[in-house]
């Protein structure tokens, strides 16, 4: 192909990925609308300004002039920061399970191609990823799709727990139908509303005193935050919900943990111990495989 072709596809390929007219790239780059649409056109901007309009475009002038520049070693932090800088923030989601579901896969020793995530999934289906060094899980079915990821420290992850009393609190709390349907109702809320007791018993339909328990446990975890208000003259207490992620993700994966995940795509198991260590450090001895068959064996 043309040189001259490619720079100006990658120009409008650029620029429409970043959401940019090109009045809007005019403007940032101080030139006329009409110089922008040369430069797709017909001719190439000025050499001083290929610098500023690579910056403009969030990408590198060997980029625009499709110049492959091969490295020994290759800044993957700097690649990852490149595409999530020129993605849209509305398709930032979707890039970031691509990713991540493309490096769980490369972990797959029985397959050395690149995994790329499927538009679509006939069943609900998740990706696993379990080694002596990592745990991954992802559900990568398109009406849910997350991924958690855990570097799994020498001691295990016990060693991280300490006194497990108000892991104890918090699962008791949330042992209860109510106290799941008060933490949504909360959850569904912009940033900053406030909420009484009186009004959350009222809208779900529990009684006051259950709703005052469940939210002043949920206040000592600090997943609500309270106010006192005066109104009508009348001392009120008002709670917002602090919308605390490692909480949202408890649900989910409690979701996930109840159903009977069927489908996993990959399923990655290189691993001889688990996540949890003893803490007297007593390992146990690793089971022997049974070896394969060997060459010419019947």
């Amino acid at each position: 192909m043309d040189k001259n072709n490619v720079f100006r596809m990658n120009l409008v390929k650029r620029r429409k990925a970043l959401g940019l007219t090109q009045e809007q790239l005019a403007v940032r780059m101080n030139v006329s609308p009409q110089a922008v649409s040369k430069w797709e056109n017909s001719s190439y901007p000025d050499g001083e300004l290929l610098p500023q309009l690579a910056k403009e475009l969030n990408t590198s002038l060997d980029s625009l002039f499709g110049v492959k520049v091969m490295s020994s070693e290759r800044d993957i932090e700097q690649l990852v920061d490149d595409e999530m800088r020129a993605t849209l923030p509305e398709n930032r989601a979707e890039k970031f399970m691509k990713i991540l579901y493309t490096a769980l896969c490369a972990c797959n020793p029985n397959n050395d191609t690149v995994a790329k995530l499927r538009e679509g999934y006939e069943h609900e289906t998740y990706a696993g990823l379990k080694t002596d060094r990592e745990l991954a899980l992802s559900r990568i079915s398109r009406d849910l799709r997350y991924f958690c990821f855990l570097e799994i420290p020498e001691n295990g992850v016990n060693s991280y727990f300490g006194d497990t009393t108000n892991m104890v609190r918090l699962f008791n709390t949330l042992a209860d139908n109510d106290a799941i349907s008060i933490i949504s109702y909360l959850g569904a809320s912009v940033r900053n509303k406030m909420f009484s007791a009186a009004m959350i018993s009222e809208k779900l339909g529990i009684s006051s005193e259950k709703v005052q328990h469940i939210i002043d446990r949920l206040d000592r975890f600090g997943l609500v935050w309270r106010v006192s208000a005066d109104i009508d003259d009348k001392p009120v207490i008002l709670y917002g919900y602090t919308h605390q992620i490692p909480l949202t993700m408890i649900l989910v994966l409690a979701k996930t943990i109840t159903n009977y995940i069927k489908y996993m795509d990959p399923n990655v198991e290189e691993w001889t111990q688990g996540a949890f260590r003893r803490g007297d450090g007593e390992q146990d001895e690793v089971v022997p495989q049974v070896p394969w068959w060997g060459e010419g064996e019947l």
